[in-house]
């Protein structure tokens, strides 16, 4: 990152840490969406953006809820301002950082609308697949900026091939889990390893290629972090790849400890939580070997 400029240099520091802020408390909203969902009070507003006609309204039940999700959200989005107004001020010493904040407010502002659009919907699956799509956008620019902010040293290990599957591959079971829950069918596969034979079509080839693609996925990140270890030892690249196998296993066991136990509302929430986690860390690794492959 240039720095030439030590004025400007000291803003794009600055955008870093308010992006790396805003990067927190996106994985936050990203729970705290899962809670609104599996707690029923996704219409606890059931307009917008107002909430029951009112600025503030009555905090009883799953208005509360819903309502602290939207001052949250509001917050996250103050956080990402912050970082894009300190970023394109010190857009001299990096313009690059300065065009990754201005893409995360603008996508985060995206993300609310369509917050709002799923409760003008009444929730409609498609809709909320789409406002999860763009909390995953949001929360990768973020990361990517204030890495790149806060000029973090890249990575060799396990490069940008590798990185770039597994980047591609985590969005692809994080979405498709999203799928199951756009389409409400959730529960439409209660047996393990595999669904019954008296299952509904899309409920079999959903939850299906979900299992599938999240085995496969497992197995990957546990043999990067294998091969990663083999090669660099105790390092930087090999701590994140640990990271990704771990959370990638918590993960995994959650989700198959909610099919087991039936779908309890927290094993639900932190089914989500650990995919936004698991997200943050695959981003991470991916930005950190973009960075080691151009130095």
């Amino acid at each position: 990152m240039p720095d030439s400029n030590p004025a400007a240099a000291g803003r794009v520091r600055r955008a870093g840490q308010w992006a790396l802020a805003a990067a927190v408390l996106t994985v936050g909203l990203i729970a705290y969406g899962s809670w609104v969902r599996v707690t029923g009070a996704g219409l606890g507003c059931p307009d917008w953006p107002l909430c029951e006609g009112m600025v503030v309204p009555r905090l009883e039940g799953a208005t509360a809820i819903e309502f602290g999700h939207r001052l949250y959200a509001g917050v996250t989005m103050l956080a990402v301002a912050a970082s894009a107004w300190y970023a394109l001020r010190g857009r001299a010493a990096d313009p690059q950082t300065a065009r990754l904040m201005a893409a995360a407010l603008a996508v985060i502002i995206v993300q609310a609308v369509l917050g709002g659009v799923t409760v003008l919907t009444e929730l409609h699956g498609m809709v909320r697949l789409a406002h999860l799509t763009f909390s995953l956008l949001t929360l990768a620019l973020l990361t990517g900026g204030a890495l790149r902010a806060l000029n973090v040293p890249g990575v060799a290990l396990p490069g940008m091939r590798r990185t770039r599957a597994m980047l591609a591959a985590t969005a692809f079971v994080v979405l498709a889990g999203g799928s199951i829950v756009g389409t409400n069918a959730s529960a439409g596969c209660p047996t393990l390893p595999v669904c019954g034979v008296d299952v509904g079509a899309e409920a079999f080839g959903l939850h299906t290629l979900h299992r599938a693609a999240a085995s496969l996925l497992l197995l990957a990140f546990v043999f990067t972090a294998w091969q990663v270890w083999r090669r660099e030892g105790r390092g930087a690249a090999f701590h994140l790849s640990l990271a990704a196998a771990l959370v990638t296993i918590a993960q995994f066991s959650v989700g198959v400890a909610s099919i087991a136990v039936g779908l309890r509302p927290e094993l639900r929430v932190l089914h989500l939580t650990l995919a936004a986690l698991l997200w943050w860390v695959v981003v991470i690794q991916f930005s950190l070997a973009l960075r080691g492959e151009t130095r």
